[in-house]
C-alpha cells in the first residue's frame, strides 16, 4: 500500500505538473504551428516564383529561337536593297544578258529563303502612317497622314518589326496663302 500511496503521491504531483506542462505545450504547439504555417506560405511563394521563373525562361528561350537569325537577316537587308536598286537602274541593253537573269534568280532565291524564315515586307506607299511600322523622314504635299513615298523598304521578322519603312508623309494640300508666305 505504501507503493500505492507513493504512486498516488506521484500521480498527484504529476497531476499538478501536467497542467503547467499542457499550457507550455499548447503555447509551444501554437508557436510551432505558426512557424509551420509561415514555412508553408514561404514554400508556396517560392514554388510560385519558381514556376513563374520556369515560364519566363521558356518564353525567353522560344523568343531566342524565334529571332535567332534576326541579326543575320538585318545584315542581309542592305544587300537586298542594293540588288533592287541595281535592277531598277539596269540599262535596257544589259537586261537581255543571261548573267543578269542569273543574278535575278540568285536574288529571288535569297528573298525566298528569307521569307521562309519569316521575313515579310512592310507595305507603306498609300497606307496610313503608322509610327510602329514607318519612320517619317519628310513631309510633302499629299493626303494628310498618308504615306506619299517610300524611301527605304521596311521589314518584319514574323510579327516583330526589325526595320521600319523610311517614308515621306503627306501634309495636306497647300493653300495659295501658305505658298505666298513661303
Amino acid at each position: 500500500m505504501a507503493e500505492e500511496k507513493l504512486s498516488n503521491d506521484e500521480a498527484v504531483e504529476v497531476g499538478v505538473e501536467p497542467t503547467e506542462d499542457v499550457e507550455t505545450l499548447e503555447q509551444s504547439f501554437t508557436e510551432e504551428k505558426e512557424k509551420a504555417e509561415k514555412y508553408l506560405a514561404n514554400w508556396q511563394r517560392n514554388q510560385a516564383d519558381f514556376s513563374n521563373y520556369k515560364k519566363r525562361v521558356e518564353q525567353e528561350r522560344e523568343e531566342l529561337v524565334k529571332f535567332a537569325n534576326s541579326s543575320l537577316i538585318l545584315n542581309l537587308l542592305p544587300i537586298i536593297d542594293d540588288m533592287e536598286r541595281a535592277f531598277v537602274s539596269l540599262p535596257k541593253q544589259l537586261a537581255k544578258f543571261s548573267w543578269v537573269d542569273g543574278i535575278r534568280l540568285s536574288y529571288s532565291k535569297l528573298r525566298a529563303t528569307l521569307e521562309a524564315q519569316g521575313l515579310s515586307e512592310i507595305k507603306a506607299k498609300g497606307e496610313q502612317f503608322d509610327p510602329h511600322l514607318h519612320e517619317a523622314v519628310a513631309r510633302q504635299e499629299g493626303e494628310e497622314g498618308m504615306v506619299v513615298e517610300e524611301i527605304q523598304k521596311g521589314y518584319k521578322l514574323k510579327d516583330k518589326v526589325i526595320r521600319p519603312s523610311m517614308v515621306i508623309v503627306g501634309e495636306g494640300k497647300k493653300t495659295e496663302q501658305a505658298e505666298k508666305e513661303e
